[in-house]
């Protein structure tokens, strides 16, 4: 079962839409994070499991797209709530999207806007 959920970093997260396709039994769908930075500066993007501390799951260039796998022990099954953090390169912190519900095999848009 595939969802699509888009998130925007800049104030509020927002839920978009979902889509579901029934082609992929839940223990073999792959959670996927797609980044889509608008900006110009290059972000680390993190999740934020629930009571959890953030896992970082790689970077996203400036003006680029680009997907992560979320792992396993994040979504393992059933719905979770999740956070996602778009930090600039060399700060601690960065903004912080709204939690959102996550279930495997779901599809997250991440879209940072242009500063």
């Amino acid at each position: 079962m595939m969802r699509r959920i888009i998130v925007s970093i800049a104030i509020a997260a927002a839920l978009v839409g979902c889509a579901r396709s029934t082609s992929m039994s839940a223990t073999s769908e792959k959670t996927v994070l797609r980044v889509e930075n608008q900006g110009f500066d290059d972000m680390n993007i993190f999740v934020l499991p629930e009571g959890s501390t953030r896992i970082r799951l790689g970077l996203a260039t400036g003006k680029s797209n680009v997907h992560f796998t979320l792992p396993q022990t994040v979504v393992p099954r059933g719905v979770r709530p999740l956070r996602f953090v778009a930090a600039p390169i060399a700060t601690p912190r960065g903004d912080v999207s709204d939690e959102i519900l996550v279930t495997p095999g779901d599809t997250v848009v991440l879209i940072i806007p242009p500063i």
